[in-house]
């Protein structure tokens, strides 16, 4: 007989709690299909505690004054970067990184009638918009010209980079695919066989990128991060560290607003 599941019941709220460390504001999801307490501090500097159901709310507040620190620093550090963050526009002069190198972007205001896009490896990029265009269109324009750009290219980079590391390591994906993630580089379905690569990667050096796929091509074999998935992964990449602390070191570069 089938059993038939019951679907999930979440009822969320906001809440402000004072621990030695300081006040923290978080927002509680209760849910009916969780049996763990987590906390996440996402890049907003917004906390969210996510609860059981019928979990009582002493022993939520408890978790929350013994990660009080934790939590009180991970806020700080995520809005020292929204600020860094805020800093950065898609506007003419700005910098941007490719393949690990920060180019300029030039913007030019000229008679097209639709925006363009031009890269030179020593110059940056050159961006056409149409005259009389404010500010904020501008800059809005020039934002989708860059990002159909990187994709663009991240679809042509990333594809020949896994041809080669794919047929070097023996192994070979049902599929792969190319989008944005939020919070990661890329992630292997390790069941259905599948690849994916956030886009944004190509930001990144060559070796930073060849770092990434090797990782998941590597998981294609050995879903863990147990330390036979290292040896690994230093099979083909002896040096990876490096490449993976250069992604801790510059993420924030490699952020876009």
């Amino acid at each position: 007989m089938r059993r038939i599941r019951r679907p999930k019941h979440i009822v969320k709220s906001t809440h402000a709690l004072k621990t030695k460390e300081g006040e923290i504001p978080f927002l509680l999801s209760r849910s009916s299909g969780r049996r763990t307490l987590t906390i996440i501090v996402d890049e907003h500097a917004e906390v969210s505690v996510a609860s059981p159901m019928r979990m009582k709310e002493k022993e939520i507040h408890d978790f929350i004054h013994e990660k009080a620190r934790w939590i009180l620093a991970k806020m700080r550090e995520a809005k020292k970067d929204r600020d860094i963050l805020s800093q950065k526009e898609f506007d003419h002069g700005h910098e941007f990184l490719f393949l690990g190198k920060k180019c300029k972007v030039s913007v030019n205001e000229t008679d097209v009638k639709r925006s363009r896009i031009s890269f030179n490896a020593l110059i940056g990029w050159s961006i056409d918009i149409p005259k009389g265009l404010s500010r904020e269109e501008s800059q809005v324009q020039v934002k989708q010209r860059m990002l159909q750009w990187y994709r663009a290219q991240a679809k042509e980079i990333l594809g020949g980079r896994i041809f080669h590391y794919s047929r070097l390591m023996g192994v070979e994906p049902k599929k792969i695919a190319i989008r944005t993630q939020k919070r990661l580089w890329g992630c292997c379905d390790y069941n259905a066989q599948t690849i994916h690569l956030n886009w944004q990667i190509i930001l990144s050096p060559i070796k930073v990128i060849d770092y990434v796929i090797v990782h998941e091509l590597c998981h294609l074999t050995i879903p863990s991060h147990s330390k036979r998935f290292w040896k690994k992964v230093g099979k083909f990449m002896p040096d990876f560290k490096q490449y993976r602390r250069w992604l801790k070191v510059n993420h924030l570069d490699m952020a876009l607003p």
